[in-house]
């Protein structure tokens, strides 16, 4: 079953898509990624395709990423949605497994994707909702009221359409308290085979990530979050693991430092071949592993070959006597056009017998 990695915007879900991509969930091809941007420079790593399908049942009911429609009773269904649901199950026979996509507006259509695959499981990825909003208003996105309100509606969908289905809460503190506690906790529900070699490369790329906006909880409680905003957080919080309940109840002394500058371009470029050297050792790895299991199902493709031989024999003989039968019945369909159009003629003979004789007795 797919795994959907979902939350808010501008809150972590492109560095925990990253860690889990590493690991070997299979997020689709690049060539269909988001490009990276100046915001984001380590790339989006999402499907467009899902974001177009997801941009699309948002537009259907009169909304957007930014705008979330009021959606009616019984909308899953909606005929409208056929085509993107045809399209989703065309896109997902092409995924090996394990399998997933991320896309923050899920979130809002969480639903129609559960409706879809009923053992679809989610990763919801969770920030300080001020952060979030200050996060928005840097790029350009109005007001912070706008940000909170918005990560308000995007978690109250999420958490209405995921209630009852398998799904973990991370934190975007959790990775810069300890990132390979929380990258294990996420790996092991998302990509439980993933090897440790895949694990510390990802750990690795989690770590590296820059922090541009922080909050603390005291600035969110005196923020213009609603009462209702404020109970979602907490309870997000209750169910985000052990490593956010450190971050929890860590005094204010003992919270991390704000990340450093940004490295410099050759240093960030080092760091990234260092990245990319860890994932192909740990797919050279999974490699050694695959090959003796290749070798097996080449041996049992060989001992099998011959059966397929054999059968294509028998087929190749069995159309022989089809198309020998098939000549036989067009010949008696040939033989009883033939007494048919005798027997015609012979009743014709008789009619005009009859007629004859009829004309002599009168």
């Amino acid at each position: 079953m797919p795994v959907a990695i979902a939350g808010m915007h501008r809150a972590g879900t492109s560095m925990v898509a990253r860690v889990l991509r590493i690991c070997g969930l299979d997020l689709g091809d690049e060539q269909h990624f988001a490009p990276a941007a100046p915001d984001n420079t380590e790339g989006y790593w999402e499907d467009l395709r899902f974001v177009s399908m997801n941009d699309r049942i948002l537009d259907a009911f009169g909304g957007a990423w930014d705008t979330p429609p009021a959606l009616p009773d019984g909308w899953t269904r909606d005929p409208r949605l056929d085509g993107i649901r045809r399209e989703a199950e065309t896109l997902a026979a092409a995924r090996a497994e394990p399998w997933g996509w991320k896309d923050p507006r899920t979130s809002l259509t969480a639903a129609f994707w559960r409706d879809l695959w009923p053992g679809l499981r989610f990763v919801v990825c969770v920030r300080n909702p001020l952060e979030v909003a200050a996060s928005l208003r840097a790029r350009g996105y109005t007001s912070e009221r706008f940000g909170l309100r918005l990560w308000e509606e995007y978690h109250r969908a999420l958490d209405a359409a995921a209630l009852g289905a398998p799904q973990i809460v991370t934190h975007y503190d959790s990775y810069f308290r300890d990132a390979s506690a929380e990258v294990a906790r996420v790996v092991d529900f998302a990509v439980p085979s993933a090897t440790d070699a895949l694990r510390h490369a990802a750990v690795e790329s989690a770590s590296e990530g820059a922090r541009h906006q922080r909050r603390s909880a005291r600035d969110l409680a005196s923020s213009g979050l609603s009462a209702a905003g404020g109970a979602q957080y907490a309870s997000l919080g209750e169910r985000a693991g052990p490593v956010f309940a450190q971050v929890v109840r860590a005094p204010a002394a003992e919270e991390p430092d704000p990340p450093p500058a940004p490295a410099a371009p050759a240093r960030r470029a080092a760091d990234r071949e260092a990245e990319i050297a860890a994932v192909l050792a740990a797919r050279e790895e999974e490699l050694a592993i695959a090959l003796p299991m290749l070798h097996a199902r080449d041996q049992e493709l060989a001992s099998i070959r011959p059966v397929l031989a054999a059968r294509d024999e028998e087929i190749a003989a069995f159309h022989h006597l089809l198309a020998a039968r098939e000549a036989e019945i067009a010949g008696l369909k040939a033989a009883l056009l033939a007494h048919e159009q005798e027997l015609a003629a012979r009743r014709a003979e008789i009619r005009a017998l009859t007629w004859w004789r009829f004309w002599r007795r009168s």
